[in-house]
């Protein structure tokens, strides 16, 4: 029988551990919040799925502890274990700074954006991007710590609040602006925790491009296995997070889209991974990617869209399955090493009889 590690998370831990019991996985259960992770012998696992979510606020360096460190621990002393997310692109896990890095480097198509080094980085930026600007905290997710700002003033506050410069009207002006937030005390009350007031360094600095959508694109083994637009629910929007009442809709994804995705997964050498583009004069320009992504299930809101030309190949109820997709892809892996001649075993999306008889 296989085994395999299901760390504790706040989300999607019991939907993992129906999905091993589904398939017959014996399922060993670990918390990053005990000492005995530490000193487990993970030799005789199969694999390690650790699905994170955010104990801290998105923008709280600490919210990356489980994946920065610890999963990179296990990784570094059973290699040979298979892991979801994909090691080899951790590194990158909410940290937009090491992500544009790469991409700049690499030259892949971005917003322009200019790292705020310093106060000579904040002219640069004023004067090559102009305002409206948006300026991004180097960690964050879910839209979260993004801001549209519109003047310097603006573009000085939380410059200075991120080098910890607090002796000045700007940085008291933010925190003021933080006690008059609802949200504050809403988190304060109801999960006994208060949002992570500050900001990180270097701030990223990025041109308002103008759009009444984005998309996002999941990748596996540098194929495109799901996409979806997420439009404006109005004019007013600037963000067009579905959960910030953003409208999904799956329908054809241009070329384009598609060729950057999986361009960007074999540069990485990623197996699984996700993106967001938004699209400027036909040309599609990666915002961020991460390892790790939320699906919603097929159907889930009443607001969703499935238009007749979708163009993926996956179906959408195979693709919306988030556990089955990434239980699946590291069993094929799995069956993959062990019968690496196996001809149908190289695809979790499509060999599913395969590599359960493997199992």
């Amino acid at each position: 029988m296989i085994k395999a590690v299901l760390f504790k998370s706040e989300k999607r831990f019991n939907a993992f551990r129906d999905k091993f019991a589904e398939y017959g996985i014996e399922c060993i259960v670990l918390d990053f919040a005990e000492q005995a992770w530490m000193d487990y012998d993970f030799s005789e696992i199969a694999f390690v799925i650790y699905y994170p979510s955010f104990e801290f606020t998105s923008n709280h360096p600490l919210a990356l502890q489980q994946v920065y460190d610890n999963l990179m621990f296990i990784h570094s002393k059973f290699p040979g274990v298979r892991m979801y997310p994909d090691p080899k692109i951790i590194h990158y896990y909410n940290d937009k700074y090491r992500q544009f890095l790469f991409l700049h480097g690499s030259g892949f198509p971005i917003p322009r954006t200019i790292p705020l080094f310093s106060e000579e980085s904040v002219k640069v930026a004023e004067e090559e991007l102009g305002f409206p600007m948006v300026i991004k905290n180097r960690y964050g997710a879910s839209g979260g710590s993004v801001f549209r700002v519109f003047n310097r003033k603006e573009l000085l506050q939380l410059f200075r609040v991120s080098r910890m410069d607090f002796g000045n009207y700007e940085s008291a002006k933010y925190f003021l602006n933080l006690l008059k937030d609802r949200g504050f005390y809403y988190y304060l009350l109801k999960e006994k925790r208060a949002s992570y007031p500050f900001l990180s360094s270097p701030l990223l600095a990025q041109e308002f491009v103008t759009i009444t959508r984005d998309l996002k694109t999941v990748v596996r083994n540098s194929r495109v296995v799901e996409a979806h637009w997420r439009y404006q629910a109005d004019k007013h929007m600037w963000k067009v997070n579905i959960d910030a009442g953003g409208v999904g809709v799956w329908g054809k994804v241009d070329q384009g889209a598609l060729d950057v995705s999986e361009r960007l997964a074999r540069e990485l050498d990623a197996s699984w991974i996700n993106l967001d583009l938004i699209e400027r004069n036909g040309e599609f320009l990666i915002t961020e990617f991460s390892p790790v992504w939320h699906h919603y299930a097929y159907k889930e809101k009443p607001s969703f869209v499935y238009r007749e030309d979708y163009n993926i190949d996956v179906p959408l109820e195979v693709s919306l399955d988030l556990e089955k997709m990434i239980i699946e892809s590291l069993l094929s892996d799995e069956a993959a090493k062990v019968k690496p001649s196996g001809g149908c075993l190289h695809s979790g999306v499509n060999a599913l009889e395969g590599i359960l008889a493997s199992a």
